[in-house]
């Protein structure tokens, strides 16, 4: 049986301290009460059912049908989100050059002189993600600079913050230093990636895009029915700072992985690890020992490079597990030199 270990941290389920405060909350206003404690009692907080919808539900409030949305070519908005965002909002991507996801005000500039004059026009909304599909996180400084690029070109920010937790633990900003205090005009706010019930919020900054929104909320028919069990599971993380234990810990992991491996022959790091996930270029031969015991996510890279991700739920005997396959590898290559020579 393969392990879906470090798959993707949704693997890890509802976390029992996140799930027991479920009943607590009736309804979403609580939620809304927190969440605008958190960032500011001016935003427009909503409740979405899952990622694809709450990242297309936001770019169908700031763009109309036949609009282009600037995005690295890595994140998650250009590849397995595409298709929600194009079937709610009826825009395209334009891929913007990135390092490790990340893009900057010179590369967005760049896409849009390359850009024709008619596809510069339809340009108008700039995605990013925090931190990236490689783990790279932004500073609030370098969110900041791209959000004033944007607005300098007429267009507005939004942000995938399915996974900012792990970005927060990180840099120790709060989530509005990240976002509304940086420029960004509407970020997602996911707690399923850090052990709370399925679904995601919705944080919209300004009013007309706020009005659009639920107007597209009730033409796509977008199902709340869920909306009591996040906003329970929400409300624990943010009161008990249990998101930060969670988050610090899965990024301990992460670290403690790349540490675990980057000594074994036929393997080496893509990039820095400076959140839960961890990249690698692998061997043939590592590579198909992975593919034996490990189901691990796809991910736009080079051939044979693969993506570890660690949860709140990572233990270092898992750790161990892994690199004591790994390292059976390399022993057993040795073995077969030392019997062909």
């Amino acid at each position: 049986m393969r392990h879906h270990s470090f798959r993707s941290e949704e693997y890890a389920g509802v976390q029992q301290e996140a799930g027991s405060a479920i009943g607590k909350i009736q309804n979403e206003d609580e939620l809304f009460f927190k969440l605008r404690k958190h960032f500011d009692y001016n935003v427009c907080p909503f409740y979405v059912p899952d990622r694809n919808t709450a990242l297309a539900l936001a770019h169908s409030s700031m763009t109309g049908p036949g609009d282009l949305y600037l995005c690295s070519s890595t994140s998650y908005v250009a590849s397995r989100g595409h298709a929600a965002i194009k079937n709610i909002a009826g825009i395209e991507p334009l891929e913007v050059q990135s390092e490790f996801g990340k893009i900057t005000p010179a590369a967005i500039s760049g896409s849009l002189e390359s850009a024709g004059a008619e596809d510069r026009e339809r340009c108008r909304v700039v995605s990013i993600s925090q931190p990236t599909e490689y783990g790279m996180i932004y500073s609030p400084k370098e969110i900041s600079e791209i959000c004033r690029c944007a607005h300098e070109n007429g267009m507005q920010v939004i942000m995938d913050g399915s996974r900012i937790f792990f970005a927060a633990a990180k840099i120790l900003k709060a989530f509005r230093e990240q976002t509304m205090d940086a420029g960004v005009d509407a970020t997602t706010f996911g707690g399923e990636k850090n052990g709370a019930p399925e679904g995601e919020a919705v944080l919209i900054f300004k009013k007309d895009a706020a009005e659009k929104f639920r107007e597209n909320c009730k033409k796509n028919n977008t199902d709340t029915s869920g909306a009591s069990a996040f906003s329970s599971g929400i409300n624990r993380l943010l009161t008990e700072r249990l998101w930060r234990y969670n988050a610090i810990h899965a990024n301990e992991m992460a670290k403690k992985l790349a540490e675990g491996i980057s000594g074994i022959p036929g393997i080496k790091l893509f990039c820095k690890v400076e959140t839960n996930k961890v990249l690698a270029e692998v061997s043939p031969e590592i590579f198909q020992k992975l593919k034996d015991n490990y189901s691990l996510k796809s991910f736009r890279c080079p051939d044979q490079t693969v993506r570890f991700v660690t949860n709140y739920k990572t233990s270092e005997s898992e750790i161990e597990e892994l690199t004591g396959i790994l390292r059976s590898t390399e022993q057993a290559e040795q073995d077969d030199n030392i019997h062909s020579s």
